[in-house]
Parts: C-alpha cells; structure tokens; sequence
C-alpha cells in the first residue's frame, strides 16, 4: 500500500493559517458590511487580524486544531443537504432541527479545541471552582429558565 508524507505541508502552516482567516474574515465583512461599504477597511482590518492570529502561537495552533473539524462539518452539511434534497419533500421541522444540530457540534468543537489549546492548569483550576458555586448553578439555571419561558411566549 503506497503512503503519502505530508510533513512538507507542516512548513506552509502559517501561511495557510493567514489566508484562511483572512478571507473568512473579509468574506465576512464584506458580506455584512459591518465596516461599512469601504473595501480598504475591510482588507484592512482582515489583515490586521489575520496577522494576529499568525504572530501568537496559541491562536495559530487553534486555528491549526478548528480547520480539520470545519472541513469535516461543510463535508457533513454537504451530504445531509445531498441526502434531502433526493429525499424529495422533507419536513421543514427535519431540516430546520439538522441545521440546529450541526451548528451545536461545531460549537461544541470549537469550544473543545480551545479548551485544549489555552488551557493552564491553575486557571483550569479557577474556572472549575467558579463553576461549582452554588450561585453559578442559580445564575445559569435562571438564565435556562428565562431562555425557556421567552421561547414559550414567542413561538407561534
């Protein structure tokens, strides 16, 4: 069986760690025109931030640790999107709750890479003994509670 050594790519990391953050970024801007209409700050303010991203380390390394798991979700989304459209008609309820789940895996991705990517141990440490006051446990079941009751008075 042939193998195939792709350590050449390890070299060229950083640069695709740039481009990629940069042309999501500007995507993103440029899109939404949250800068406004001006291509210049919009480029500007990509490169700003991609640079950033490049010049710290641990930033790079989560970019490095996301990319993988990104592709991998656009490749699910494509195939489930593949998989209903043949189906024909598809309740809207399946596609809508797919779209739900698929954005809580990435989510949840995310947040696991970078847990694995900044985590120390003493603010580990820190963060775990804020979390198992009782006041946490009441402020976030609070917060369930009132997420909860504004979905039941807003939906239709």
């Amino acid at each position: 069986m042939a193998t195939v050594d792709l350590s050449l790519l390890q070299d060229y990391l950083p640069i695709l760690s740039f481009l990629l953050v940069f042309t999501v970024l500007f995507a993103v801007l440029a899109k939404y025109k949250i800068l406004g209409e001006s291509k210049f700050v919009n480029l500007f303010v990509s490169f700003i931030v991609a640079t950033i991203f490049v010049s710290l380390t641990s930033v790079r390394e989560y970019v490095i640790s996301i990319t993988p798991w990104f592709a991998v979700f656009i490749i699910v989304s494509l195939f489930l999107l593949a998989i209903t459209g043949f189906a024909g008609k598809v309740p809207e309820g399946l596609t809508k709750g797919m779209g739900v789940v698929l954005v809580i895996g990435l989510l949840i991705v995310f947040l696991v890479s970078a847990y694995f990517t900044f985590s120390t141990a003493p603010f580990v440490d820190r963060v775990r003994d804020w979390f198992v006051k009782p006041k946490v446990y009441g402020a976030f079941l609070l917060v369930a509670l009132g997420a909860l009751v504004s979905w039941i008075l807003t939906r239709k």
